[in-house]
């Protein structure tokens, strides 16, 4: 089985050189050069193009950044789906809207070409570690034919419906991380306004029912200070607001993902969309006027 990977960045590269690992023969394309020479070294192959990598293989996978991106790549006369062998299946481990996932599914599908969606959870670390949690919607007898390819990758592999049905639990999932991160902060700022000891707080949490990923990962670097980007506020702010988005189609409104929302443009506004999301500390703290942890605290 030939495969091919289009996106090589913090999430992409590893991804792709699991499937390297796992024995896979695979072509990458890729913006930037440096990831395509760490991934040369490690075996893989450089195809010419979006339209020479879908004609060369059997699988292609993309992780890009934006949903523009994922159109582009797929949808243009260039693209990945207008030059698939029927048969091909495309995966995209990008965090898109539905519709967009749809609108590339009905594509793909006229021109008898298979598409998922299958967004990816678990950050830089657990694709480096194969462990990610990775949400996929489209037709099963298709997810179980690229079962081994998806194995390679992630840990948490769960087939969850119909098109589209990968990019709503994603959607979903970075809701409930934004939402969590900004409640951890101000929780945080409160904590220490009162004049408690914060790493016994932290203790005493990751104890009790108020324990969550968001604050065993999150507090040790908001402790440090650490915006270096894992995963940047810019990014998180696209699927805050394709999340919300997406509720108001269904007739929700999340008031949290609101808050969550708001606590990311607030980091945009100023000037810190490409640190890490943890970057929305810095305004939350000039509003409480205060400042968590370091010199000044």
């Amino acid at each position: 089985m030939q495969l091919g990977y289009v996106g090589l960045g913090s999430m992409g590269l590893p991804m792709a050189l699991n499937l390297l690992k796992a024995g896979f023969a695979l072509q990458v394309v890729s913006r930037s050069r440096g990831p395509i020479e760490q991934a040369l070294a490690a075996g893989a192959r450089e195809a010419a193009g979006y339209a020479a990598l879908a004609a060369a293989c059997d699988v292609v996978s993309t992780c890009l950044p934006m949903p523009a991106d994922v159109e582009r790549v797929y949808l243009e006369p260039d693209g990945l789906v207008a030059h698939a062998r029927p048969g091909t299946v495309l995966i995209d481990h990008s965090t898109v809207g539905p519709d967009t996932c749809r609108k590339i599914d009905a594509a793909a599908r006229a021109r008898g070409v298979h598409f998922l969606d299958a967004p990816v959870s678990g950050g830089p670390a657990g694709a480096q570690a194969g462990t990610l949690g990775i949400m996929v919607g489209g037709e099963r007898a298709v997810f179980e034919r690229v079962r081994p390819v998806l194995d390679a990758m992630g840990k948490t592999v769960v087939h969850l419906g119909p098109s589209g049905s990968g990019a709503v639990a994603k959607l979903i999932n970075n809701l409930l991380v934004g939402v969590h991160q900004r409640a951890l902060i101000e929780m945080l700022l409160v904590g220490h306004k009162a004049g408690i000891d914060l790493d016994g707080l932290y203790q005493v949490l990751m104890g009790s029912s108020g324990r969550s990923a968001v604050l065993e990962m999150m507090y040790p670097r908001l402790k440090a200070r650490d915006f270096a980007p894992r995963f940047r506020t810019e990014l998180l702010h696209k699927d805050l607001r394709l999340a919300l988005e997406m509720a108001a189609e269904y007739g929700v409104r999340s008031v949290t993902g609101e808050a969550a929302l708001a606590a990311t443009a607030a980091a945009m506004a100023a000037g810190l969309g490409r640190e890490d999301t943890l970057a929305m500390l810095l305004p939350l703290e000039q509003e409480a006027h205060t400042r968590l942890f370091g010199e000044g605290a």
